[in-house]
């Protein structure tokens, strides 16, 4: 599965497209923050096969979403959830490569 704008939008139960672009931008971005922090050497579709890949980059977006704008140390950085789950994946992935 992959994560969708609608489903980030559903989840933050956002019902307007005026910030489709932002969250498709951020939905981007965290899918690569999420590659890179488990193997920026592997095929994105190889890591989209374990669902924590789905959920980390899905928290991670509504994070940005949520704190767009905001400019505190709690703000930048990653929830310990989405650390959780990538440290999660990058073990799940090492014992199956």
């Amino acid at each position: 599965m992959t994560v969708t704008t609608d489903d980030i939008k559903n989840s933050l139960r956002v019902q307007t497209n005026t910030d489709d672009s932002l969250i498709s931008n951020y939905l981007k971005a965290a899918q690569d923050y999420v590659h890179n922090a488990v193997d920026s050497t592997a095929e994105i579709a190889a890591l989209q096969a374990y669902s924590q890949f789905d959920i980390a980059v899905a928290m991670l977006t509504e994070f940005w979403y949520q704190n767009r704008g905001a400019v505190t140390t709690a703000s930048q950085e990653p929830p310990y959830s989405v650390v959780s789950m990538i440290q999660q994946l990058r073990g799940l992935f090492a014992a199956d490569v």
